[in-house]
């Protein structure tokens, strides 16, 4: 009662089971825990709704904080009003660019992607397909040109990295090499074979997830096509399983712990000067190159 500080901090993610949230609620753990912050966490499993909710319950428990992986990009209504409150916001991973006084902790999903992609081009691949979640707001090509992919979410931003890496070398980007797919391994196997039937003259594949990375290397054995002799696979995000299945998959790892520690550490230094700015901060991801990629060869 006599600093209006709790020292608690609440955390509101989509999925606790997530490789993902699980190391980066570690990071967050440890970062708030040597600040001498309890935390309050909160799973909303992707349901705004239930995201609401939990803010609202976070702050009426006063909270001095709150980090938050949001669902929407643009109702963000209920973390807008919390400054009002005096509750500081940090965001993990998800941009909420409504939210004008929260500081935004990501990876720089676009040069991590790009990243993949280019090691694929530097191994002679030319026709590369692509596994993604992404489904592009109206004005991301706009948001791209003024320098502000910030302002995407972590697949729409993924997409834009292939994009980036295959215009930098003069390849036409072909549409029908882009293969959506829903967020599940079924949804993605699924996807990937009809890629792989409909356009057989496709090299590489780079899927922009672990699930999806998952889902892709299941399809390439259904169809018993050789990995990476005949189609060279990458994935976003590494997981155990990535070195346990053979051959083991080349990855771009997301620094997850640190990505968490990093918005605590965003969180906490808003409690103590609410007034002053909040940067976004970006981390660079990291390529592993394992046994999944290799120069193409005709199938």
């Amino acid at each position: 009662m006599i600093t209006g500080h709790t020292n608690t901090v609440g955390v509101v993610i989509p999925d606790i089971s997530s490789h993902f949230f699980a190391n980066a609620l570690r990071g967050i753990s440890t970062a708030a825990r040597e600040a001498g912050y309890e935390l309050l966490l909160s799973s909303t499993d992707g349901d705004l709704g239930l995201e609401r909710r939990a803010v609202d319950l976070l702050a009426a428990k006063r909270v001095d904080a709150i980090i938050v992986a949001p669902v929407s990009t643009e109702d963000t209504a209920h973390l807008e009003k919390l400054a009002e409150q005096g509750i500081a916001v940090a965001l993990l991973d998800r941009p909420a660019p409504h939210v004008k006084t929260a500081s935004y902790v990501s990876v720089d999903h676009v040069g991590a992607s790009s990243m993949a992609v280019n090691h694929l081009l530097d191994l002679g691949h030319r026709k590369i397909g692509i596994v993604t979640e992404a489904i592009m707001p109206p004005n991301w090509q706009e948001a791209v040109d003024s320098g502000d992919a910030l302002s995407l979410r972590p697949s729409a931003a993924r997409l834009v990295g292939y994009r980036n890496a295959l215009r930098g070398v003069g390849i036409r980007v072909r549409e029908e090499y882009v293969a959506h797919s829903a967020y599940s391994k079924s949804a993605a196997r699924a996807a990937t074979e009809r890629l792989i039937r409909q356009y057989p003259e496709i090299t590489a594949i780079y899927c922009t997830d672990s699930e999806l990375s998952a889902g892709s290397f299941a399809a390439l054995q259904d169809l018993e096509i050789s990995c990476p002799g005949s189609i060279s696979l990458i994935g976003f995000d590494d997981q155990d399983w990535a070195t346990l299945v053979r051959p083991r998959l080349t990855v771009v790892e997301q620094p997850n712990y640190q990505l968490g520690m990093a918005s605590a550490e965003e969180a906490i230094g808003a409690i103590a000067d609410p007034l002053g700015a909040r940067p976004n901060r970006t981390l660079s991801g990291r390529l592993i190159v394992r046994d999944s990629t290799g120069r193409p060869r005709a199938r």
